[in-house]
């Protein structure tokens, strides 16, 4: 875990909210974003851009055409010159979908060609010019995700994360995904633990405070729900940094699981209710 987080009595770190995560980002950080909402998209990764330029990082970015006009579109409207820090090189972006079938062999991502490629990007880009520090986003391993290709989607991670661990950039993804559904709590969320430091399962993180707290309180009772908060979080160790409220719906599915995911659905239910309200 990373200085950052200040451990609690529960057992629990401090988790930032996600603006600051993504704007402080540092090497070795490998950040993970769950999203449905394209808002929450163009949000999260304008900020992570945003903050990037303005401390002097050089970025570079592998996003599909589409969402790439979406977020210069938005960085426009926020006063940052796109073009300029193209220009200049602070800024590089390369399609997502051109650069994917590169990657690949029989279906599966190649190491030695993803190391020649990406390896090489990174690598000139980490000892060039004026910029001390790289950070990146991409959604190459998403594009993999939502064709229903996990194994090499997964795989493609892997070789970004070993990438990451040699050269020491901040990465930064984003995925399609629904932090509500069981599969993936139980699935997806510990695979991604293995190579990423931070989770980001949501937009609003203290509307799922309350939506996950009172949804145990619900399900358990007032008085059990307090107890069980306490001993689940205590046991519990995360795989990377997520808020404590998530930390504690992957608790249950560890260590309660036959009410793991009635308080996952009442949770939706009561966070998408707020969200309306």
């Amino acid at each position: 875990m990373h200085s950052d987080y200040e451990r609690h009595t529960d057992g629990m770190r401090r988790c930032d909210p996600w603006e600051q995560v993504l704007a402080d980002a540092s090497p070795h950080d490998h950040i993970v974003q769950l999203y449905q909402d394209h808002d929450f998209l163009n949000s999260a990764v304008c900020r992570y851009v945003g903050a990037g330029l303005a401390n002097g990082d050089r970025i570079i970015l592998f996003p599909t055409l589409t969402h790439w006009n979406d977020f210069r579109q938005r960085l426009e409207t926020e006063r940052v010159n796109v073009q300029a820090a193209r220009e200049r090189g602070q800024l590089i972006v390369v399609d997502a979908n051109e650069l994917l079938p590169r990657l690949l062999r029989d279906a599966m991502p190649d190491p030695h060609v993803f190391n020649d490629v990406i390896g090489d990007v990174f690598r000139q880009a980490s000892a060039g010019g004026s910029y001390q520090k790289l950070r990146a986003w991409g959604e190459l391993v998403n594009i993999l995700w939502e064709r229903g290709d996990i194994a090499a989607s997964m795989n493609l991670e892997d070789l970004f994360d070993q990438l990451n661990k040699k050269i020491g950039i901040a990465m930064f993804c984003s995925y399609v995904m629904d932090n509500f559904n069981g599969d993936v709590h139980a699935v997806m969320l510990p695979r991604l633990g293995t190579n990423h430091t931070h989770l980001i399962p949501v937009e609003d993180y203290a509307r799922l405070e309350r939506a996950v707290a009172e949804a145990l309180r619900e399900t358990a009772g007032p008085d059990e729900a307090r107890v069980l908060e306490s001993q689940l979080l205590s046991r519990y160790q995360p795989p990377y940094c997520m808020p404590r409220s998530q930390a504690l719906l992957l608790a249950l599915r560890q260590f309660l699981p036959a009410i793991a995911d009635p308080v996952l659905q009442r949770s939706r239910n009561l966070y998408s209710a707020a969200k309306a309200a």
